[in-house]
């Protein structure tokens, strides 16, 4: 499946709870493996204030699982490269992503 397929089909789906412009409302919409890295997208774009480059953290029943970094941004969808994972963990459709809070 290609990335724009990915990004694209993220859109679509209707994927998005309550508040559809909320940064804390975004999930991991769909995982493609790839033979040097996993592609994700998140359903969640510059509407959300989701742009490339971004780090976004993931977690999983409140507790962090990783962090992606966004290669793409659309309207309404993101994709993103896997940049770290908890040992043991994988992530997973429905994990939530928030931007990574930087510090100085």
């Amino acid at each position: 499946m290609a990335v724009a397929t990915l990004v694209s089909g993220v859109g679509a789906t209707g994927l998005y709870s309550i508040n559809e412009n909320r940064s804390d409302q975004l999930h991991v919409a769909a995982i493609e493996a790839g033979e040097l890295a996993d592609l994700v997208a998140i359903s969640g774009g510059l509407q959300q204030g989701i742009e490339r480059g971004m780090l976004l953290s993931v977690f999983r029943e409140g507790r962090k699982i990783g962090e992606l970094l966004v290669t793409r941004s659309d309207k309404d969808c993101s994709a993103a490269l896997i940049t770290q994972i908890s040992p043991n963990e994988s992530l997973a459709i429905g994990d939530r992503a928030t931007p990574k809070v930087r510090t100085l």
